[in-house]
């Protein structure tokens, strides 16, 4: 069973894609046009089931949607009215489908659903693809025949257990051949809803007798010209001792038939809404053979938990069809049984997926199985789509010989049981990646008293931030599923050269079946290293001992995330090493947004903006393309500086803004982060830029400034203005007044502000994006329209911004800003009066917005140049008392990260691999700045 937990501070591993390049393996699934799926959250639900959300979200539905929003699953029972409610499952009620204007981006309604505050995810509907098509539909139905049956111990099985006919397995597939001779006496028929024009068991399906078509809508779930869901069918299911054909491997258990893909131009996919169908209608096992290299969605997430724990549903998927390591979904959900596909000989097929993710493996090459071309015919297929369905009519199996079982504990059986194939030489470079093994169904039926040990949840303490040098503390909850264990250890290891284990082994001690115990108290101890790169995946593994038992488990960190949390005082604002505050930018996944006093995420997109022309603006916020700009690189990552003498948080980083043959002015920026605890200075957190001119030709006039989205309470109900006297622009609601938010200028440059609503009157309007020039315009117009939204309210937006320069080549300036939030107007302003007179006093010696100065290049020692690709480096002796952070540029402007690294007087690099041409190594500390051009000659 795949098990994945992810911390707010940790990159899901293909959500933010920094484990593994999976966009080149396969290609992404498509997605709906124009339609999302958003799930309220449980505190904003109307008590009445059909409400599409509070009004904030009814607000935004109104100016968004093209259709009414309807429940996905309109005949869910919400878990406030459901008699018993089982820990970690899912209300459905809560969920639903929209359709908006193609004039707008999926971002940006998912911007204005999200700041309402009161929708939990919104996400795309992604539309997956069956894993693999037969390319022989005339293949030798006699040659190898089922060689599969006896090498999973299905024969032997079947002398335990046949199965039983009230066990049904879910195809969710292409449709099925319903008259194939060996396929249609084992389909599970609804006898409550006969075809005749009527919904005779009321369940909203009329004529539901034989399976269901959900991606065209209607009662006739057959194959279509795919045949894909004909050949799944028959692994699992085929009829058994009927005298023509084959046996599935469920031998008598039943199927039911749910179309997901569609026939008609009208249908689309409906993979996930059939696992609610099938979940709803009784299916013990419901089988997945389709899905791709994507990304984890919240969403299909639920779906699976709904089935796997409200509905007890063993869930099974195939792992994938691409010979790489790559994690596909559904099949690395959590609560879902993950199948690769191996040879006759049990070997890794060889363009076949693998993963730590994987829990086991079945035959997946070679697989004879029924076919869509006669109701006679029979053919061989490939892929894990055929390994899955030999697994999940095991399942099948298993549920009817051990009912009391939950769907959980069934995986689990599973899993453990399978046979060891490590052994076998052509799996030796798989080690782990192919699950426990292959699928033997009789051990899974016969062993006497397996055991199995999860990490269900876990969490870290400590140094949470994950920075380079820190020593974090991993602790969590375990489950035993099976048998009772005692003496149990669990270690953990690490193959990264970032992450040293300190403490290796807890010891667990005892577990009953189905007992949980926890290690917070004696927490594995982890260290990562003083030169860790931005976003650095890595994988550890827990290994599970107890006398004959032993198991492993993998989970993911992301060390050295790229943004910090001041989180000290009453306002929490997450800001990014690239000039973003709350978000990156769009990413919402990116960032904690900012809160004041627990309140609802308040800024859903906000950034730094340096303005040079009407044709030259550096951010990495909104533009007119429907996407956010990427103009300025973070050179070092931003890390909280601990035991700061100026502040309870301090942070601090340099990033710059990209040069190009049409952008040719450029700055490097230092940008801190400070904030405190105590009054009267517990409600702001100072933003602090220094700028220096990092060209050889003047800047003569310039201009920074803030872009900020503040949401306060309901986004279509708020007011924008300007407070002269206190160079601050703020945000409130039109009615309710308990909560104001807004930016202040600190330093003393000709101030700016242009307050947005969409009005045409604005003058800029954002509804058909930012452009450069209209960005440019408000930076750099002064103190223009000072207020937005008043009368009605709107969805207001505004930019604050100081004029900077001129700058000589290398010259520096300093512009700060201060977020302030308060509950009144009163308090804004008091607050705000509060962080003016505290910034002037630490900054009054000039003592901590040094940048780092430019260091020649001449006192670093770069060798041999020109080079075939590895290089040394030797330090100047004033970096060689400081962390050093590298990065390569490409001669097109490109950064790679190459690390950070601590009191080093020598640097070694391998560039072997890269092509022929000119490079740039930009080296980068406290002591200052250098960059160095190389040759790479081949």
């Amino acid at each position: 069973m795949t098990y994945r937990y992810h911390l707010l501070c940790l990159a899901i591993f293909a959500i933010m894609g920094l484990a593994r390049p999976i966009a080149q393996a396969q290609n992404l699934p498509k997605t709906e046009p124009f339609t999302l799926v958003y799930k309220l959250k449980a505190s904003a639900a109307s008590a009445t089931a059909k409400s599409a959300g509070s009004s904030a979200v009814q607000e935004v539905v109104q100016r968004i949607a093209t259709t009414k929003p309807e429940q996905k699953f309109p005949q869910a029972t919400p878990l406030a009215q459901a008699k018993s409610s089982k820990k970690g499952a899912v209300d459905l009620s809560l969920i639903y489908q929209l359709r908006y204007a193609p004039t707008q981006t999926f971002e940006q309604v998912k911007k204005q659903l999200l700041s309402t505050g009161q929708v939990e995810y919104v996400e795309p509907l992604y539309l997956h693809a069956p894993l693999f098509v037969p390319s022989d539909p005339q293949a030798d139905s006699v040659s190898g025949g089922q060689n599969y049956l006896k090498r999973i111990g299905a024969y032997k099985a079947w002398d335990i257990t046949k199965g039983d006919t009230t066990v049904v397995i879910a195809i969710l597939d292409t449709g099925v051949k319903l008259t194939h001779e060996d396929l249609k006496n084992n389909l599970k028929y609804n006898y409550a809803d006969p075809i005749d024009g009527i919904d005779n068991d009321k369940d909203g399906y009329v004529d539901n007798f034989r399976g269901w078509d959900l991606a065209d809508g209607d009662n006739d779930p057959s194959a279509d010209a795919n045949g894909h869901g004909t050949m799944v069918t028959g692994v699992a299911s085929a009829q058994p001792n009927n005298g023509v054909g084959l046996a599935g491997v469920g031998y008598n258990c039943k199927f039911l038939p749910i179309k997901v893909y569609a026939s008609k131009a009208t249908g689309s996919f409906k993979g996930y809404e059939a696992i609610v169908y099938a979940a709803d209608r009784g299916s013990k096992v419901i089988n997945l053979s389709w899905g791709a290299a994507s990304f984890h969605s919240a969403f299909e997430q639920d779906v699976i938990n709904y089935a796997a724990i409200n509905k007890d549903v063993v869930i099974v998927a195939a792992a994938g069809n691409t010979n790489e390591e790559l994690d596909f979904y559904p099949a690395s959900y959590q609560n879902v049984l993950s199948v690769a596909a191996l040879d006759r000989n049990d070997v890794k097929g060889n363009s076949h997926t693998y993963s730590h993710q994987i829990d086991l493996g079945a035959q997946g090459m070679d697989v004879l199985t029924t076919h869509n071309s006669g109701d006679q015919a029979y053919a061989h297929g490939t892929g894990s789509s055929y390994a899955s369905p030999m697994v999940a009519g095991a399942a099948g199996l298993l549920r009817s010989y051990f009912p009391a079982l939950t769907a959980l504990q069934v995986i689990e059986r599973l899993r453990v049981t399978a046979d060891d194939i490590y052994s076998i030489a052509g799996n030796a470079a798989f080690r782990e990646k192919l699950g426990k093994g292959r699928l033997n169904v009789y051990r899974a039926l016969t062993e006497a008293a397996p055991v199995s040990v999860r990490l269900t949840t876990w969490s870290l303490t400590g140094s949470a931030a994950l920075t380079p040098g820190a020593e974090i503390r991993l602790a969590g909850n375990f489950v035993n599923y099976l048998s009772p264990v005692s003496g149990l250890t669990v270690s953990i290891s690490s193959s990264s050269p970032y992450l040293q284990v300190i403490q290796e082994r807890v010891a667990v001690g005892s577990v009953a079946t189905m007992a949980a115990t926890d290690i917070y108290a004696n927490p594995f101890i982890l260290k990562i290293a003083e030169n860790t790169p931005s976003n650095t995946a890595v994988t550890v593994r827990l290994a599970f001992n107890a006398g004959g038992y032993s198991d492993y488990q993998y989970i993911r960190l992301v060390l050295n995330p790229d943004f910090v949390t001041a989180n000290v005082n009453n306002l929490v604002a997450s800001i990014m090493s690239s000039g973003n505050i709350g978000y990156n930018g769009l990413k919402f996944t990116q960032g904690k947004g900012v809160t004041y006093r627990g309140s609802e995420p308040l800024l859903p997109e906000g950034g730094l903006m340096i303005g040079y022309s009407p044709t030259h603006v550096s951010d990495n916020i909104r533009n007119e393309k429907g996407s956010t700009d990427g103009d300025f690189y973070a050179v070092t990552n931003l890390q909280q500086k601990y035991n700061a003498p100026y502040a309870d948080f301090y942070a601090s980083n340099l990033m710059e803004d990209s040069i190009t043959a049409t952008k040719t002015k450029g700055l490097r920026i230092q940008q801190n982060v400070y904030a405190w605890t105590n009054a009267p200075n517990q409600d702001f957190v100072v933003l602090e830029y220094v700028l220096t001119n990092r060209t050889k030709e003047p800047i003569t006039e310039a201009f920074a400034g803030m872009f900020a989205d503040w949401d306060i309470k309901a986004a279509s109900k708020n007011v924008a203005e300007w407070n002269a006297p206190l160079r601050l622009g703020m945000v409130r609601h039109l009615t309710d007044s308990t909560l104001w938010a807004g930016i202040q200028i600190l330093t003393n440059g000709a101030p700016g502000f242009y307050a947005l609503d969409n009005s045409p009157s604005a003058g800029i309007v954002l509804s058909d994006g930012f452009s450069t020039q209209e960005k440019f315009l408000a930076l750099s117009g002064g103190v223009q329209r000072e207020r937005a939204g008043v009368g009605e309210g709107k969805d207001v937006y505004f930019v604050i911004s100081s004029k900077i320069g001129p700058l000589a080549p290398a010259e520096t300036d300093t512009v700060a800003f201060a977020l302030v939030a308060g509950r009144s107007r009163e308090e804004i302003t008091k607050n705000a009066s509060a962080a003016l007179l505290k910034y002037h006093q630490i900054n009054a010696g000039k003592t901590v917005t040094s940048v780092p100065k430019e260091i020649t290049s001449k006192t670093v020692a770069l060798y041999p140049n020109p080079t075939t690709g590895k290089i040394t480096v030797a330090l100047p002796s004033a970096m060689r008392q400081t962390s050093v952070t590298v990065q390569l540029l490409d001669g097109k402007g490109l950064v790679s990260p190459q690390g950070t690294f601590h009191k080093k007087e020598k640097l070694e690099f391998d560039f072997s691999s890269l092509s022929a041409g000119i490079y740039y190594l930009r080296l980068a500390s406290d002591a200052g700045v250098v960059t160095q051009k190389f040759l790479i000659a081949k």
